[in-house]
């Protein structure tokens, strides 16, 4: 790995060039830690573009930690229903309530209690830590590994958590040299509008510090291993309606999706499928419809989800829900079921 050769100049050039280009997001609008915290775990695993109509009407609900620690919880994930991975939003609502008994209320300023915070890690921490209270503390994320990796020619596989923390090092020689808010959102934005997978070298202000650029290998960088192989899960989808309403049940309070809602869904054959439905709810079946086949990927896993309309006498009422007054959150993979029922101009 290659050494930084101007830090000072390096910092300069890359906030310099901040300053000027930076998009206009609404997270950077304020310096509430609050706001930062939440806009930092909206963007774990969503891009800026989805994330930013869920931040704002999110905010707009729960303003304060306060008004976030004293809503229900069934609530505070309504409030996220279709931005995927709830336990995020479980996550920010127990820190607030957190920080509500254990800091009166106020965000805490410490590095080590922002990281003992539910859902914050080693990156989260360091980019609260910098952008709100302009500390010198260096996140690196995968977009602050790619830029890096071809800055210093770096040959480790970037997911390792060592090789995170080589680049860590390294930046915090360097970010001294900065107003360590600018710096460490700069790196961010880079590596998001920039140093991407495929790199706009010639609009980069660090291009003159960068190894690969001078040795044309910027396609080399970064060395990423392998994710495993996604796994794929069949299910079939029941829908059960009796006028206007549906028959949905909770997931449990642990694992994928928990405490989500979703119509009965079977990991088994139509058939089958249908079988354990007449048995969970006591039904008469009517007829079988088919409704069509919807994909929904999670981060480690594929399911396929065959949907079917079916017909049944004695729905039973305590177990259906009018889906456009529903108050609790549904999962994304059964939202897509919902756009299919309004596809087939089924009552919402």
């Amino acid at each position: 790995m290659k050494t930084i050769e101007n830090p000072k100049k390096f910092a300069h050039d890359l906030c310099d060039w901040y300053r000027d280009n930076k998009r206009d997001l609404p997270f950077r609008k304020s310096k509430d830690p609050y706001k930062i915290f939440l806009s930092e775990l909206m963007l774990q695993q969503t891009q800026i573009a989805t994330m930013i109509p869920y931040y704002e009407r999110f905010i707009e609900r729960f303003p304060t930690i306060k008004a976030l620690a004293e809503a229900n919880q069934d609530e505070v994930l309504k409030y996220w229903e279709g931005l995927g991975y709830y336990s995020r939003a479980r996550y920010i609502h127990e820190s607030a309530q957190m920080i509500m008994n254990t800091y009166d209320g106020i965000f805490p300023e410490a590095l080590n209690d922002i990281e003992a915070l539910k859902g914050v890690g080693r990156y989260t921490s360091r980019a609260i830590h910098s952008i709100a209270y302009d500390e010198p503390s260096v996140a690196v994320d995968g977009n602050v590994m790619r830029v890096m990796s071809r800055v210093l020619l770096f040959d480790e596989d970037i997911r390792k958590t060592k090789n995170m923390r080589l680049i860590e090092d390294t930046l915090k020689n360097v970010i001294v040299h900065e107003k360590p808010a600018d710096f460490t959102q700069a790196l961010m934005e880079l590596g998001a509008l920039v140093c991407k997978k495929s790199p706009l070298c010639e609009a980069c202000p660090l291009k003159h510090h960068c190894f690969a650029y001078k040795q044309n290998r910027q396609n080399d960088y970064p060395v990423v291993s392998k994710l495993k192989d996604k796994t794929t899960h069949t299910f079939s989808v029941m829908i059960v309606r009796k006028g206007n309403c549906y028959i949905l049940n909770q997931r449990p309070p642990k694992g994928l999706l928990a405490n989500m809602y979703e119509f009965p869904q079977y990991e088994t054959s139509k058939n089958n499928a249908l079988k354990q439905l007449v048995k969970d709810y006591e039904l008469v079946l009517d007829s079988v419809d088919t409704l069509g086949t919807i994909t929904h990927i999670f981060t480690h896993k594929i399911w396929t989800m065959h949907v079917y309309a079916v017909n049944a006498e004695n729905v039973p009422d305590n177990q259906i829900y009018a889906l456009n007054t529903f108050p609790h959150a549904v999962s994304k993979a059964h939202l897509k079921i919902i756009d299919l029922l309004k596809e087939k101009n089924l009552p919402l």
